[in-house]
């Protein structure tokens, strides 16, 4: 007995999602690696652990041992923000044309058309989500916030990132002044600062454009205020196993502070927002950001609703037809939240 599978059903678009590589997104890849997990409930709760540089107390080896404080946890809960695109697709179209009606190769099937044409319609609304799932992690780390505005919706999940994080250069100590502005001072002042706070030291720098061609143009770093001694010298990036290359989906490795343990990155790719034709960069022009992909942060996804989700996923795509007018709508479903436990570990500075 044979029966033919609908290429609509959930399960059937479930697969064709699955089967392919999501949208490289450099932000999200590097500091939330450790995959997804999925929650049944609409909020989603996170251990947020702090701990202490506690040495072991000294005692006569004929005494008790000493009783040492038992450090605890916060829970906090978050309701992740919740996207949903949806077009109207033409798949169908293709499976009402009359054989011998059609330019396509002959050797493909008209059902086999419109299977390929679902499919890169389910690649466009997942390349959607993977962009502002690439968004929401950016501003969860540069921010320490994630703005959620849209139809209906106008919230903030707030990580609580403190002044300390988010310093902000004035005066002539902005990199532009390539006299007076010690670039390289900044670095290494930032780095020690998030290793005592959080016991991680940043091993990451992410620059803006114009801050990366400032810092260059600082004296501090071509040698005129050090007797002609160029401190980032490009030769010295073979010292480990990166060579300088352009990486995938606008990153290009700059090179290592070998002084203060930094690999420098420029980060060349943007976004459009809803209603709007302008291009804005996912790291600003003016910013640099300092992290750790050693920490801990995930990415966790709340509950879909919909009556027809019946399992836990991190997308759900559903398809239907509206008889007047008449059209078949294709849209994809998640709430996605990036949580950056160990926010202390992260920083942006405004160096411009």
């Amino acid at each position: 007995m044979s029966f033919e599978i609908n290429m609509y059903e959930t399960r059937t678009m479930l697969g064709v999602i699955e089967q392919r590589k999501p949208v490289r997104t450099f932000m999200r890849e590097t500091f939330f690696g450790n995959g997804g997990k999925v929650f049944t409930s609409e909020y989603v709760d996170i251990d947020i652990y702090k701990g202490k540089r506690r040495l072991a107390p000294f005692v006569n080896p004929k005494h008790a041992g000493k009783l040492v404080e038992k450090l605890g946890y916060k829970t906090q809960s978050y309701k992740p923000a919740y996207v949903k695109p949806k077009i109207v697709t033409t798949a169908g179209e293709l499976l009402l044309r009359q054989a011998g009606n059609t330019i396509y190769n002959k050797n493909v099937s008209i059902g086999q058309l419109a299977a390929q044409q679902l499919g890169v319609e389910l690649r466009e609304l997942d390349d959607m989500v993977s962009r502002r799932e690439e968004w929401m992690a950016t501003q969860a780390l540069t921010t320490g916030k994630v703005d959620v505005k849209g139809e209906g919706v106008d919230d903030v999940i707030n990580f609580n990132m403190d002044s300390t994080q988010l310093p902000v250069l004035v005066g002539t100590a902005k990199w532009s002044d390539h006299t007076n502005s010690t670039p390289l001072k900044d670095l290494k002042r930032w780095k020690r600062e998030r290793a005592k706070a959080s016991g991680y030291s940043p091993t990451v720098a992410v620059f803006g454009l114009l801050a990366w061609d400032n810092f260059l143009k600082s004296d501090e770093i071509t040698g005129t205020a050090n007797g002609g001694k160029n401190l980032f010298d490009m030769r010295r990036v073979n010292v480990g196993q990166i060579d300088p290359q352009i990486l995938p989906n606008g990153v290009t490795y700059m090179g290592n502070l070998t002084e203060i343990g930094l690999d420098i990155y420029t980060y060349e790719e943007w976004y459009v927002e809803d209603n709007s034709n302008i291009e804005l960069p996912l790291i600003p022009d003016n910013k640099v950001f300092l992290g750790n992909p050693n920490t801990k942060a995930q990415f966790l996804y709340g509950a879909i609703k919909d009556l027809e989700a019946l399992a836990p996923v991190e997308r759900f795509p559903k398809s239907w037809i509206v008889k007047d007018p008449s059209v078949r709508f294709l849209m994809l479903q998640s709430a996605p939240l990036p949580v950056p436990v160990e926010i202390d570990a992260f920083m942006c500075a405004t160096v411009l």
